[in-house]
């Protein structure tokens, strides 16, 4: 008997042998469907083609094999199919795919059903028929709450309403004959559920459900008027309606309808798609894991990234699954889109919302707005409905003014925008993320205000130009007010420098800062319309010095053989006035507190003087930097050293250097000594007994007999202690000698010598 056409095409999928190099390449199965395709039952599933496989030819290779293609996705690069078991077996030995992962349908919790009203604010129901009468604000009424939690006042009063930009909805349908929306622009309509152009109630629908009940709540918060108690927030807009919920069968939305929706609005063009919905936990036995929220693995998530990447702001709901840990729902799990959780009137997270962060580490929500007891259309009247569903079109309309006033923006700086100024900004976190927008912040200072110069960790002049940035601020917020702080504490409690500018973003410095404690700034701007934002404290940032010594300045002392050596420094930048620097120069004994050279009044980065040093004599030199009435001493960091490269006329023994020892950046001393004729010679320490303590001459780097010269001197150029004669405290065994007084002797050519020295102990 031959079988069907359909079964002899599975069999020859799955009888056709593989190479091992294309077996290896077979499609990744999600675990939990290759664990259920044993029962003999149909699959709705995803098959995610490899890359160079057109669309035509995977859905060629989908209906040949004998499953019914659903959707096409251009931006998944998938096709979802409805196939039998052993469709999908043979389907999955076929290297034409790359991944293959059930289609989920959402499963909501248990509890009130969502559309049908009940007494207390459960997510997504209402209080009651009609419990938003008209009062309070004359123009809003009840629904003042979110404009002034969202800080949207200041726009919607300047007759903002979202006008010139496209938003997408995707819900489970939409009273499109509702007075309210009267004169609202809809662009485009379509169901797909029933693939027709009539996204309100049908004939076939659910009447008992009501699909329209909660697309409706939605669209009302972005586009309807109640004169006195509704006012949506972007009435402007033009709206593409998408019912993608199928509420009938167990509350099933099929994620394929979900991203069908979102290509089918970039075929139009849009610039914000809104969707209250999220997929989980479904009713066909597959769930997404908390470990699988990663962004790129539900279609919805890869969807709603892709529409990302086509310049359209994704919003989609947190989930109402909280206040536990990762309980976020897709597609709020995709990464350059805004998931929005919910807060009450008063600011306080709704324990209801779902909470992050991803599989994946990133925080989520990115933002919350107000989605407890929210005035909204709620069937035949109005009522106060509670849920991340309605958070959602209220953050969604808020980007939309924001669109309005900066359409270049893409959705990535929007959302960025809006975190900017959002409550939680300072310290984000996988509860409430950035938390609640202040959307006019975000309108007025779309890139906030950057600081730009200076930036730690040092100035590159003392007299710095502070700068910063406030692009893109709209004409009706301008002049623009900005307060300058300059103060040497992170508070800014005792400013050196406040002063303010209208519209203008740098100010010039003329007063030189000196070197010290570190400096820290901060711009406060205040536009026209009242709405104030910061660049924060910058800092610290080192003032450097007014003067760096280059030469002679060897911590650990030089030498030279020059006995009119050259002096050379550098200075960071200065404006002229008070600069440029002048400079005064001065060379000392060491010891001695009057200066054995002394010149001034010239602005040139070095000097060579004009008559030689004594030799043999340490030295320090310093400077007196002048701008303007204010100077900086700079002194060099080491001694210097003046060589004389003839025989000493007797023998010396010179103090030791530091004296006391150590001391900070100097864990031994120095010791020289002239011999003025060739002869056995000894340098030993004692102690104050007169006990040897460390053998210098003769040691292991020095013989008995010593050559007439100087001894103790580095080399030219070098520094200024031969590191052969310098004592670290030691005795001859290595160990380590008590603080105290000490001796050291000289014994050379019948001349005994003493010197007394001061050992700190150990080392700082």
């Amino acid at each position: 008997m031959r079988r069907p056409l359909r079964e002899r095409a599975v069999a020859l999928l799955v009888a056709l042998p593989l190479p091992a190099a294309l077996a290896a390449q077979r499609p990744a199965v999600s675990a939990p469907l290759a664990r259920a395709w044993q029962r003999d039952t149909t699959f709705t599933v995803w098959l995610f083609a490899r890359p160079g496989v057109s669309l035509d030819t995977a859905a060629a290779r989908v209906a040949t094999a004998g499953a019914r293609v659903r959707t096409r996705s251009r931006w998944l690069h998938a096709v979802s199919a409805d196939a039998p078991a052993a469709t999908l077996r043979a389907l999955a030995q076929d290297r034409t795919w790359r991944r293959i992962q059930p289609l989920g349908r959402w499963r909501r919790p248990p509890g009130p059903d969502p559309t049908v009203p009940a007494p207390a604010p459960h997510p997504g129901a209402a209080l009651a028929p009609d419990t938003c009468p008209a009062g309070g604000d004359p123009t809003y009424g009840p629904s003042e709450m979110p404009y002034r939690q969202l800080t949207l006042r200041p726009l919607a009063d300047r007759g903002l309403d979202g006008t010139g930009v496209r938003i997408a909805i995707l819900d489970a349908g939409f009273d499109t004959q509702h007075a309210a929306f009267t004169g609202v622009p809809v662009t485009a309509q379509y169901d797909f559920v029933f693939h027709d152009s009539v996204v309100r109630n049908q004939p076939n629908d659910s009447v008992l459900l009501d699909p329209q009940f909660h697309g409706t709540a939605v669209w009302s918060l972005f586009a309807a008027t109640v004169p006195g108690r509704l006012v949506g927030i972007a009435r402007g807009a033009s709206y593409l309606l998408a019912k993608t919920e199928d509420v009938r069968s167990e509350r099933r939305i099929e994620e394929d309808n979900y991203v069908a929706a979102l290509e089918w609005a970039d075929s139009i063009g849009v610039d914000i798609a809104s969707s209250s919905l999220g997929y989980l936990t479904f009713d066909n036995g597959f769930s997404y894991l908390p470990s699988q929220l990663t962004g790129d693995i539900a279609v919805t998530s890869v969807a709603a990234e892709s529409a990302a990447a086509r310049g359209i702001l994704v919003v989609t709901a947190a989930g109402n699954s909280g206040p536990g840990f990762r309980t976020l729902v897709t597609p709020g799990d995709a990464d350059s889109i805004i998931t929005a959780g919910a807060e009450d009137s008063l600011g306080a997270i709704a324990a209801f919302s779902s909470r992050g962060p991803t599989a994946d580490g990133r925080l989520k929500p990115d933002l919350t707005a107000p989605g407890v007891a929210v005035c909204t259309i709620a069937g035949a009247g109005l009522g106060r409905l509670s849920g991340t569903s309605f958070a959602t079109p209220l953050t969604a309309a808020s980007a939309a003014l924001l669109k309005q006033v900066h359409p270049v923006l893409g959705p990535v700086a929007l959302r960025d925008a809006l975190r900017r100024f959002a409550t939680n900004h300072a310290a984000p976190d996988s509860v409430r993320g950035w938390g609640r927008p202040d959307v006019a912040a975000s309108a007025t200072f779309p890139q906030g205000v950057a600081p730009l110069a200076p930036l730690p960790p040092r100035l590159a002049s003392v007299t710095p130009t502070f700068q910063w940035a406030a692009p893109d601020i709209p004409a009706f917020a301008t002049p623009v007010t900005y307060r300058l702080r300059v103060a040497r504490d992170s508070g800014l409690a005792a400013p050196r420098l406040d002063t303010t500018v209208i519209d203008l973003t740098s100010v010039l410095v003329r007063r030189p800062y000196k070197p010290g404690a570190p400096l820290y700034w901060r711009v406060d701007a205040m536009s026209a319309t009242g709405v104030s934002a910061t660049t924060g404290v910058v800092g610290p940032i080192t003032t450097p010095p007014w003067a760096t010594p280059l030469t002679l300045s060897s911590p650990g002392g030089t030498n030279t053989v020059d006995a009119q050596p050259t002096f050379v420094w550098t200075s960071p930048a200065i404006v002229a006035p008070p600069g440029p620097f002048r400079y005064d120069l001065f060379v000392f004994r060491v010891g001695d507190p009057v200066p054995v050279y002394a010149a001034g009044g010239f602005t040139d980065t070095s000097f060579r003087i004009l008559r030689p040093l004594e030799r043999n004599v340490p030295h320090t030199w310093r400077l007196v930097a002048h701008a303007g009435t204010d100077t900086s001493l700079v002194v060099s960091q080491g001694t210097f050293l003046v060589l004389d490269p003839t025989v000493p006329p007797a023998t010396i023994l010179y103090q030791n250097f530091p004296n006391p020892f150590p001391t900070s950046g100097h864990d031994s001393t120095c010791i020289w000594f002239d011999l003025a004729s060739t002869s056995r010679s000894e340098l030993v320490i004692l102690d104050v007994r007169g006990g040897p303590v460390r053998h210098l001459v003769p040691g292991p780097d020095f013989p008995g007999v010593l050559d007439a010269g100087r001894y103790g001197r580095g080399p030219a150029g070098g520094p200024a202690c031969d590191a052969r004669l310098m004592w670290d405290g030691r005795a001859d065994d290595g160990r380590l000698v008590p603080a105290g007084v000490y001796l050291y002797k000289l014994q050379a050519g019948g001349v005994i010598l003493f010197k007394r020295l001061v050992f700190s102990g150990k080392a700082p």
